[in-house]
């Protein structure tokens, strides 16, 4: 058990790298796990059909590929989970999202993801990879949580997540309020949509609007 966690911890690495940088060269899972371990456990890989290691560069098999991507989806769905509905943070909600990937099956995970409606990205900002409850949804079935955006009006709904890149306005929303737990009803859908909360008024962009993730009550 120990060393198929060692295996989709590097995995993951993997992934990640791949994500930021394109390709993935071995040293850097030196720096990461040490020499030692990177090199036994790249030669397992290499063995079970994992990944393909030429010239000092890592590339995934289609079987890596999707293991990676199922570790990284528990991953990224437990982080929405510990954040936005256990409002855990710092070392302890990065140590739960870890326990949490190499432990809950798949189904669970779609139900989870299920509850949370869907989410396309972590609460870093990374996508998450989409599952078949996913996929089921879009044809079949109304999420929990929606953007702002999609929300008519007259509803009142409460603000689950925030997924905006931009520094500028996740600090002017976080300003006048507008973070995980804010209870709100939609105004107006146009000419722009307008939100209140207590006695303010709030106009926003769709654009916004969009990255505004909130849940019905």
């Amino acid at each position: 058990m120990a060393e198929e966690i060692q295996i989709e911890e590097m995995l993951e690495y993997i992934w990640m790298l791949e994500e930021d940088h394109g390709k993935v060269e071995s040293t850097l899972m030196d720096d990461k796990f040490g020499n030692e371990i990177a090199e036994k456990y790249l030669s397992e890989m290499v063995e079970k059909k994992l990944i393909n290691l030429s010239d000092s560069i890592i590339a995934f098999t289609d079987n890596g590929k999707n293991r990676a991507k199922l570790i990284i989806r528990r991953h990224r769905i437990a982080e929405r989970l510990l954040n936005d509905v256990l409002e855990m943070t710092g070392d302890e909600f990065e140590a739960g999202a870890c326990q949490f990937e190499h432990f809950v099956n798949e189904e669970i995970i779609a139900s989870i993801c299920t509850l949370l409606g869907h989410p396309a990205v972590c609460p870093h900002g990374k996508k998450i990879p989409p599952g078949e409850c996913c996929t089921s949804a879009r044809k079949n079935l109304g999420p929990v949580i929606n953007p702002l955006s999609e929300i008519k009006s007259g509803e009142k709904v409460r603000v689950v997540y925030v997924t905006t890149k931009s520094h500028a306005s996740l600090d002017r929303l976080s300003a006048i309020g507008v973070i995980p737990g804010l209870e709100l009803t939609i105004h107006q859908k146009r000419p722009s949509i307008v939100v209140q909360y207590g006695e303010t008024q709030l106009a926003l962009d769709k654009d916004i609007a969009e990255n505004i993730f909130v849940r019905a009550l």
